[in-house]
């Protein structure tokens, strides 16, 4: 018998070559946004790894009480920082890795990736009340986004998503010399993405007052360091250009002269990014 009777025919096999380099197509577009995401992460380990090698050289030469403190709790913080951003780069690199060698599978679409603008709101929920009592600087928190995240129309990051961050200070009212203390907070990831954003700080002082307010960029520290070294209670002036906003809702009147400084979980907290993220959605 004739083996020519058993060859496809060539447009036949001409659809079978489109088929498979369609296939490969699909496959190496996820491939290597999965090798771009492993280098993200690992830009952002680098990243902190040199905040916080800054932060411990400027430790010890800090200057004044409230200095010293707050700037020992920003280095907590950034060591929880940078050990959370390592676990999301060994699970980039394993997704990378995986993908690399996974079959082709057609039917999958590509991944899509949109930029998130510095400036993004983010709503967020506590899952618990956070105090100065309970939750150190460093000590990690969770929570969950109250509303969706759109960019130009687009659905980035869901409302229920799960959010993580970090304790940024915590310091009891009455626990420096100018009687007062505070409690901040920051998110650091969203939906299993690594993000930076503004502090959400309660600042308080040992007769009970209360006053709630949200502190942005690298001038972060140095604001605060200023609000709680200021024995004149003025309070804002240290903030300069720092200051987002006050939080709306959130500061507590006067009461009993209570060290303790909470942040409930009762309502919503607004955060913003306060640098663009690259997020790769997939489908």
């Amino acid at each position: 018998m004739s083996l020519s009777r058993f060859r496809l025919p060539a447009v036949l096999l001409l659809a079978l070559g489109l088929a498979f380099s369609i296939a490969c197509n699909r496959k190496s577009a996820a491939a290597l946004q999965a090798e771009q995401d492993a280098k993200d992460a690992q830009a952002k380990v680098a990243q902190l790894e040199q905040q916080l090698a800054t932060a411990q050289a400027a430790k010890d030469q800090q200057g004044g009480e409230a200095a010293k403190v707050l700037s020992r709790n920003h280095v907590r913080a950034l060591q929880r920082e940078v050990a959370d951003a390592k676990k999301r780069a060994q699970a980039a690199q394993q997704q990378a890795v995986q993908l690399e060698s996974a079959p082709a599978a057609p039917a999958v679409p590509g991944p899509v990736v949109v930029e998130v603008p510095s400036g993004t709101r983010l709503e967020v929920s506590l899952a618990r009340e956070l105090s100065t009592d309970k939750d150190q600087a460093g000590d990690a928190w969770d929570g969950s986004l109250a509303s969706d995240v759109l960019v130009n129309g687009q659905l980035v990051w869901s409302a229920g998503t799960r959010v993580r961050g970090v304790v940024t200070q915590s310091v009891p009212a009455g626990r420096l010399s100018s009687g007062k203390g505070a409690l901040g907070i920051k998110v650091t990831e969203v939906g299993g993405v690594g993000v930076d954003t503004d502090s959400h700080v309660m600042v308080g002082e040992a007769r009970g007052a209360r006053n709630a307010k949200i502190i942005g960029g690298g001038a972060a520290l140095g604001a605060l360091i200023g609000i709680l070294s200021d024995h004149n209670h003025k309070n804002d002036h240290a903030l300069g250009g720092a200051a987002i906003g006050a939080a709306a809702g959130t500061a507590l009147a006067a009461g009993t002269a209570d060290t303790v400084i909470r942040i409930p979980a009762t309502a919503p907290l607004a955060f913003a990014l306060t640098a663009p993220e690259r997020v790769t959605l997939r489908r």
